[in-house]
């Protein structure tokens, strides 16, 4: 199995000739004599263990600053996707190097954003080739183990209710791989969703009585009582 496939997609974002960030004095983006760092060596990030067999599959986003050195200086991650994939991303970004960013041609600290993208061979994307759905010989998945969701705090608090639906790829072993939120509710809710949809279990769709991945619509309800 391949355990990681992922790309980093550079952004420069930083607020021009200001204290950004406190271990630096001064950042800068590109623009007005100053110019993007370029990657010259990047660093896979590996999936975890945890991540691995959850299925987790996402993008993580991060800030760095790229320093006079092409070394990268603080990270922070500013879209979070799993806690040990968070970490991993963090460790590999801080391994890239670059040509430094320029400003009338002397380097200078730049911030930038990077993009890492999580995604594992058993988890071929919702709407993909990879994926069929019910109908036309394709058996639909059933489902054996259901999971409820729990209610996040701030959502209980503000008495958030209605129903998230998702878009699901059932996996040929029976487990949830891509989940893609069609019709969100509430942030805190729609990642609760995703969460416990990732522990349900089905038997696999099939076709000809072949397992395969299949892409259902699931619906999660979440009431207040």
């Amino acid at each position: 199995m391949k355990r990681t496939c992922l790309a980093g997609v550079v952004v420069v974002a930083c607020l021009a000739g200001s204290a950004v960030w406190a271990q630096t004095p001064t950042v800068y983006k590109p623009g007005d004599g100053v110019l993007a760092p370029k990657v010259i060596q990047d660093v896979k990030a590996s999936y975890t263990p945890e991540a691995l067999r959850a299925g987790v599959a996402g993008v993580v986003k991060l800030e760095a600053i790229v320093l006079t050195t092409g070394t990268v200086g603080e990270v922070r991650v500013t879209q979070p996707l799993d806690p040990g994939l968070d970490g991993e991303a963090v460790k590999a970004l801080k391994q890239w190097t670059f040509a430094p960013g320029t400003k009338d041609g002397t380097p200078v600290p730049v911030s930038v954003e990077v993009e890492m993208s999580f995604h594992t061979d058993r988890n071929p994307r919702v709407d993909s080739r990879q994926v069929v759905k019910p109908g036309n010989g394709v058996i639909a998945p059933r489902l054996l183990k259901e999971v409820k969701p729990g209610y996040p705090p701030d959502a209980r608090a503000a008495g958030v209710t209605g129903t998230i639906e998702m878009e699901c790829v059932v996996l040929a072993n029976g487990q949830v791989g891509d989940v893609k939120v069609t019709k969100p509710l509430d942030p805190a809710l729609d990642e609760e969703a995703v969460r416990t949809v990732r522990q349900w279990t089905f038997a696999p769709g099939t076709r000809d009585g072949q397992a395969l991945p299949v892409q259902v619509m699931i619906e999660m309800a979440f009431t207040l009582k």
